[in-house]
């Protein structure tokens, strides 16, 4: 599937100044504007509508089991604060929603826990947004950049209730959106091993002024995934292994599956990144073998023209064979210059034989990649 071209946007490190309060909520530069959308649902039925004022959301909490808060754009500062006294989250943990630069971790507040990850944002360019998340009794409050995320496959499940999701607690909810998140790095690590696959034939086959870009910028986006995957074995990990009142053990074991998809993503990840690493070094070989195969294909022109030039020179000196018969008598033969023309040519001829024979004319044979490994 083609993908848009998007552009890296490069964040500030801090939103808030040096020394100011903290818990400070400030809109972040360039936020999109703010969506909010409620998926409330139990085992018998499922409501899903926009926000609409926030009575109506605690209306909702009392009428549901699983009550989902799906806010796109982080435009409305206001809006935040307000969910925030709604649901009694912590004044920090609304500064890390809209500080975007956030790090992957899961923090626990009282009645209520806090996660951030990066879910990657559809483009040709890898790049990852924040997905903030916070989990309750009964409801769960999510808050990304922009719209359009990888998500969706959940929502179908709860709106077709598809599984045990509809059957489920806020606890499975939670695992069901962490895993969409991380399950979204698979296809793109996967087309990233394929690029290399084609990269490596590339490089061997046909030089592309271009290669030595694409092979970087390759590097440069699996770096940017590295840094949005890396922290998050520290962000599941406390799911597993410390007793959680809001994730009980029946969830933990789904979690369990999300921590290896993690690993395996990261390893994956390392994998690559070694692998483009050897791209580069395969690519200034072959460029180091190229210019070694033009050098000597001139070596051996010049080394073939070195003895002719050496007769040429000599024959081309002005000695007058009347002054004495030791200047150049050849000058009167009836057929020098065609003997010498022929013995010129029984030089080259001699000498690609010689060279062709100490194999310095031929090219080592090319392995047939066909049954080169696959990457995994």
């Amino acid at each position: 599937m083609a993908r848009a071209r998007t552009r890296r946007i490069k964040r500030p490190l801090q939103l808030s100044p040096p020394g100011s309060t903290p818990g400070l909520v400030i809109t972040p530069p360039e936020a999109e504007a703010t969506t909010a959308k409620i998926i409330a649902y139990n085992s018998t039925e499922v409501l899903e509508q926009p926000l609409g004022s926030l009575d109506e959301l605690s209306a909702l909490l009392n009428r549901f089991s699983v009550v989902w808060l799906d806010i796109d754009g982080l435009c409305d500062a206001q809006l935040v604060q307000q969910l925030g006294e709604l649901f009694g989250f912590h004044r920090l943990a609304l500064e890390d929603v809209m500080n975007i630069n956030q790090r992957s971790k899961m923090e626990q507040y009282g009645d209520h826990h806090f996660m951030v990850m990066r879910m990657l944002v559809q483009g040709e360019v890898a790049d990852t947004e924040q997905f903030s998340l916070f989990v309750g009794t009964n409801f769960v409050v999510t808050f990304q950049e922009k719209r359009g995320d990888c998500l969706e496959p959940v929502r179908t499940r709860i709106r077709g209730n598809r599984g045990r999701i509809r059957k489920a607690g806020p606890d499975y909810l939670v695992y069901a959106l962490v895993d969409a998140v991380i399950d979204a790095y698979f296809p793109l690590l996967e087309e990233y091993g394929n690029k290399m696959d084609a990269l490596e034939d590339e490089i061997i086959s046909a030089h592309q002024t271009d290669t030595i870009a694409r092979i970087h910028e390759m590097k440069r986006d699996l770096l940017t995934i590295r840094r949005a995957t890396w922290p998050l074995r520290e962000v599941i990990n406390p799911l597993i292994r410390d007793a959680n009142p809001l994730i009980p053990e029946e969830t933990r074991l789904y979690f369990r599956d999300c921590y290896d998809h993690v690993v395996r993503i990261i390893d994956l990840i390392e994998n690559y990144r070694e692998l483009s690493a050897d791209l580069m070094d395969l690519y200034l070989s072959m460029v180091s073998h190229k210019m070694n195969e033009v050098i000597k294909v001139l070596t051996i022109i010049s080394t073939i023209f070195i003895p002719l030039t050496f007769i040429v020179g000599v024959y081309g000196m002005n000695f007058d064979p009347d002054s004495s018969p030791w200047n150049m008598p050849e000058l009167r033969m009836r057929y020098g210059y065609p003997v010498t023309m022929a013995f010129m040519g029984l030089i080259v001829v001699g000498m690609i034989i010689y060279f062709y024979k100490k194999g310095w004319l031929t090219n080592p044979p090319v392995n047939d990649r066909s049954d080169h490994q696959t990457r995994s």
